[in-house]
């Protein structure tokens, strides 16, 4: 389906554009404790909100995640599901509260407390499927009251920021230039594949149809939970490597995409470690003790982690991005009969893919710009983060 006579779902891609831009400019602050993040994006879901509605709001939150993750390679990671979930669940709560508090004649909650409850709600939903699917251990919890805090202040940031980009939507003014005849223009002769993971080759794996290794990778993933055996671990990552040496990947290609996760299989090891006092005990600091049952658990929690990514990057690496995209297209086909477009949903992904290259450049310069204008500090921040963030939405007006 071609989007060039759908005006609102072109604003639609460009939005998702936007906001995937901020969730990527988001990946490369450090996350010294996993869950705790700026929500950057969250910030052109309030506004779409207020300019647009819910359905399209939810509709810009949710596609965000399929195409940052595109871009970042880590589709179909727990990451990406984790992300994807916590974008639903938040997104539906500020809607939920803007629709109650729009029929007030005094509302108790302004965009800014709108915004820290999606904040909390968005952290609250990411503990608990951590909890849920990756690391079984209570000992998650403990990460409650820093998630319930950054939350608060997050939340606060992004409400504020949203809450002036509306402020300054409604003054109008004109748009520095229509940005979507351009970026169509020049992406119409642009190479598709945006996938800069890919490695080409003719081998079985290249050839698969895309939406049959998103869907063995989906099952992969179920497998993994299911098992819960370390045992079994080791025969599917040998099962991985041997499919990846008949792909023509070797071996560092595969592990690189797990240097991304870190951080996070660290803190799935750790976890059990130090909060899992059953077992023998090896090793008593303080109040800490180490057991050989923490371990073993930290091991299994880390390894899933580990296959997880290698899976997923395998998949990566073997299909080029404009294949992806027409993989989820049939996948998203047995679901129209629930009003989901797939032609429209994947001409949206891909739109916004390619537009992100111009958007990013335009972005960075807007950075520069408005960051030579200001002095340095929290207020000058929030208004060069809102400047940007009003040139870039202006942009998608058609």
């Amino acid at each position: 389906m071609n989007i060039q006579n759908d005006p609102k779902a072109q604003k639609t891609a460009l939005l998702v554009t936007c906001a995937a831009i901020l969730q990527m400019a988001e990946s490369f602050f450090p996350q010294p404790v996993p869950g705790i993040k700026l929500g950057l994006a969250n910030m052109i879901t309030i506004v779409a909100l207020v300019d647009l509605g819910f359905m399209s709001a939810l509709e810009i939150a949710v596609l965000r995640t399929i195409v940052s993750s595109l871009l970042l390679g880590t589709f179909l990671t727990p990451t990406f599901v984790l992300s994807f979930a916590s974008a639903i669940t938040s997104s539906i709560t500020m809607g939920a509260a803007y629709a109650i508090l729009s029929k007030m004649k005094t509302p108790i909650l302004s965009l800014i407390g709108i915004s820290i409850l999606g904040a909390v709600v968005h952290n609250m939903t990411q503990i608990s499927l951590v909890y849920l699917l990756i690391i079984k251990h209570t000992g998650v919890f403990m990460l409650l009251p820093w998630l319930g805090i950054s939350g608060v202040i997050m939340g606060w940031v992004t409400g504020v920021i949203a809450s002036k980009v509306c402020e300054k939507l409604e003054e109008g003014g004109d748009t520095a230039y229509k940005g979507y005849e351009i970026l169509l223009l020049k992406n119409e002769n642009s190479d598709t594949n945006f996938n800069k993971r890919y490695i080409s080759g003719e081998s079985f794996l290249h050839n698969i149809r895309p939406e049959l290794k998103i869907a063995a990778v989906a099952i992969m993933a179920i497998t993994i939970f299911a098992l819960n055996n370390i045992y079994a671990y080791a025969v599917i990552l040998c099962l991985i490597l041997i499919i990846s040496m008949t792909a023509g990947i070797s071996f560092f290609n595969i592990f690189g995409g797990v240097k991304k996760m870190s951080t996070f299989i660290l803190f799935s090891f750790a976890i059990p470690v130090f909060f899992n006092t059953s077992g023998n005990v090896l090793y008593t600091l303080g109040p800490i003790k180490i057991t050989q049952a923490g371990i073993s658990i930290g091991s299994l929690f880390a390894f899933r982690l580990i296959l997880l990514m290698l899976s997923t990057d395998l998949m990566i690496r073997t299909t080029k991005s404009e294949n992806l995209l027409k993989g989820i297209e049939a996948i998203l086909k047995p679901f129209e009969f629930m009003g989901i477009s797939s032609g429209r949903t994947s001409s949206i992904i891909m739109t916004s893919w390619m537009s992100v290259p111009e958007f990013w450049d335009k972005a960075m310069v807007l950075v520069k710009k408005y960051t030579k204008e200001e002095k340095k500090g929290l207020t000058s921040a929030i208004l060069i983060v809102s400047a940007v963030i009003v040139s870039l939405y202006r942009q998608t007006e058609i």
